[in-house]
Parts: structure tokens; sequence; C-alpha cells
């Protein structure tokens, strides 16, 4: 711990973060304890412990000892961004900084645990596991179930061993599981980042796919609309005790642009029959066959439907 502090405090002396008095502080014990390695080198050499030929040199210890209650006030003269800054630059240089910000953050699971939506009715807990360890060691990977039909309910949790390996996951949130493109958040903020990203903006990148064929596959659509740009989440809407298509299909694309350009045709054929596309926004009162008498957009934000 003393070796870490001396390490923070000497970069922070170099950034010129360290008031004067500590500069000196720190400064004069370096020194200090250079003088006393060197006198300490001598009177070994002097007692034949150090030789010019094959001697070796005593193991090198840091002499610089800081008491507990004078690190805690070097350390409350800097506010947060000067901390992270310092802590940043520490965790570059030397590997056991690293590895202690690393232990401490691995200590809250609120880090670790990522939830997945829009998932596939057939999609298992190992199916999730697998898919996710690609990022780093998986301690728990659930998919949650309907407690009636034993299937999936459309949405699952991922925690990571270490907090590293959920950003990573992060770091491209739409993941292919099971022939559907689902999302990843950190779970800490699922629910209330579901209901925050159904803004004006993504409006305009959901799209309603009506006229689906019952017998049609999710991958077939979701490789379908693919065509036209990345898909961020979908195709959502089939049932999710039987896996089938119950008539429509919601999908959101990544940029306004890409639903742009599915929306150019807005009729698409698939298997001889007619699909019809619109912005889900503008049908989200209406009602179609096979939604058991909900619009799209009840369908959508009732929760994770698949």
């Amino acid at each position: 711990m003393q070796v870490v502090v001396v390490v923070l405090l000497l970069i922070c002396s170099s950034r010129g973060l360290v008031p004067p008095l500590i500069r000196v502080c720190v400064s004069t014990s370096v020194w200090s304890a250079t003088i006393k390695m060197d006198f300490k080198k001598r009177k070994l050499e002097e007692n034949g412990a150090i030789t010019g030929g094959g001697g070796s040199a005593p193991p090198s210890s840091s002499a610089v000892e800081i008491p507990k209650d004078d690190v805690k006030k070097f350390i409350e003269l800097f506010n947060k961004e000067q901390l992270v800054e310092i802590l940043e630059d520490a965790a570059n240089r030397h590997a056991d900084v690293l590895e202690g910000i690393r232990k401490l953050a691995d200590k809250d699971p609120a880090h670790r645990k990522i939830f997945v939506r829009g998932l596939g009715w057939d999609t298992t807990s190992d199916t999730l596991k697998t898919v996710f360890a690609q990022f780093g060691e998986v301690e728990e990977g659930v998919v949650i179930l309907d407690k009636g039909t034993g299937k999936s309910r459309g949405f699952g949790f991922v925690t990571f061993r270490h907090m590293d390996g959920a950003q990573r996951s992060l770091k491209e949130p739409s993941k292919r599981i099971d022939g559907r493109m689902t999302v990843c958040q950190l779970a800490a903020t699922g629910a209330q980042a579901s209901v925050a990203s159904s803004t004006q903006e993504v409006s305009q990148r959901k799209i309603y796919v009506g006229n689906v064929p019952m017998d049609l596959a999710a991958d077939r659509l979701l490789a379908l609309f693919s065509g036209f740009g990345e898909i961020e989440e979908g195709p959502l809407g089939f049932d999710k005790v039987t896996g089938r298509s119950r008539g429509f299909a919601l999908i959101i694309f990544k940029t306004v642009e890409a639903a742009k350009r599915a929306l150019q045709e807005p009729i698409k054929m698939i298997d001889g029959q007619q699909m019809y596309c619109k912005l889900a926004v503008e049908g989200q009162k209406q009602r179609h066959g096979g939604t058991q008498g909900k619009s799209d957009d009840d369908v959508y934000r009732g929760g994770p439907q698949v």
C-alpha cells in the first residue's frame, strides 16, 4: 500500500497536482531513502557482502514510510477528477494498482450484471452463457421463464466474474441470439432505460411488419430486413409459447436511415406472400389480425414480448 501511495504522490508531483509542502515531504523522503540505501550498500561492501566480481546485491526495499493517517490527508486534498486521472495513470503503469482497482470494482455485482431483452422463446440459459462467454468469464446466466409454459419470457440476466467482462459485452449492445437481435445493458439501469429509450428518435427507427406468414421463422425475417441496415432489436411479436408468427412483427433499426430504406418499398414479398411495412408509431391504435385484440404498440410496450 505504501509503495502505491508513493507512486501516486510522485505522479501527482510531476504534474504539479501536489501542494508545495507535500512535494517537499515526498522529495525529502525519497532523498532520505536514497541516502539510507547508499549508506547500507557501502557498509555491505566494506564487510565484503558485495564484491565487484560475482557478488549479488541485497534485495531492494522501499525505505519510504508514510503513516496511514497522513496518506488519508494527502488523498483528501484532491477532487474527484484529479483522483480519477491519477489512478488511471497509475493503473496503466503498475499492474498491482490495476489489480487492486479491479478487485474493488468486482465487489459490487451491479457492475458485473447485465440485462438482455428480445430473447426468443426457445433460448436457454446455457445458450445465453455460451454467447456471453466470449467477453469474459461468466459467473451466472439465467433466462427468465414463464411459470405457466416453462418458456422464455423474452429476457434474462448475465453476471460476469469481473467488471471488465461486462464492459466488453456492452461495447456492442446488440447481439444475435437464436436468430433474433437482442439488446443488453447494465441490469441496474434495465427497466428505466428501456422506458427512457422509447423516445421520438426511437419511434423513427421502429417499423411494423404486417401480414407475416404464420410459419415464417424469425431468422428469415431478420435476414430479409438486415439487407436495409443494422438491426438493433427484433423481430419482436412472435408467440412466446409456440415461437410462431402471430401475423405481425416489430423491428428496430440502429439508424433512422436504415428504417427509411426499409420503407421505401412498403410491400415485401416472401414465400409468395405480401407483407406490408410502416413506422410502428403510425399504427399504434390500429388492430390487425393475429394480435389478439392488442395494437402492435401495446404488444411492444407491454414488456419483453417475443
